[in-house]
């Protein structure tokens, strides 16, 4: 993005060259299904329809309507825009592919946390009730974690589960 802005619109100020292409940019974005020169010409028709109602967006940009190198930058900028969408969505399935390896890995490290720590009371007393509701033998929970609790509470409800679906 860098690179572009330091190649187009170079008679602007810094001011008036970020404004531009901050509304260039939401141009493209709001008419994404245009070409670039049809938007670069949609462009200058709504700017051109602000002037004659005295309500300009851009009063510096009047001077450069009619000049061929402020269209050509436009243009410039649209087709930047344009490749950097093609981009995003060739980088899409490898963001989405690391999406789901930060949410492993944050499953495995509040799993490696639960393991190391000792059950909490509710934890215990729901273990107990659904043992007794069920009919099954109690585990050893002296030297139980949480992790621990949370797979046999688990492993009982699946159980009940699958129980409900075959009868």
């Amino acid at each position: 993005m860098q690179n572009i802005k330091n190649c187009v619109f170079l008679y602007l100020s810094k001011r008036q060259k970020s404004q531009l292409l901050g509304t260039l940019k939401s141009y493209f974005k709001k008419f994404s299904n245009l070409s670039e020169v049809d938007l670069a010409y949609k462009f200058l028709e709504d700017e051109k329809y602000y002037i004659n109602i005295q309500n300009p967006h851009f009063e510096f940009v009047q001077d450069y309507f009619e000049d061929d190198n402020f269209l050509d930058d436009i243009i410039k900028f649209f087709k930047y825009c344009a490749f950097e969408k093609h981009q995003m969505e060739l980088m899409e399935p490898y963001k989405q592919k690391e999406k789901e390896y930060m949410k492993l890995q944050r499953k495995k490290a509040n799993d490696y946390k639960m393991s190391k720590l000792k059950p909490t009371k509710k934890q215990i007393m729901y273990y107990d009730k659904l043992t007794k509701a069920h009919g099954i033998e109690k585990k050893d929970l002296e030297n139980a974690s949480r992790l621990d609790l949370r797979n046999w509470i688990m492993e009982i409800i699946e159980k009940n589960e699958y129980n409900n679906k075959t009868n």
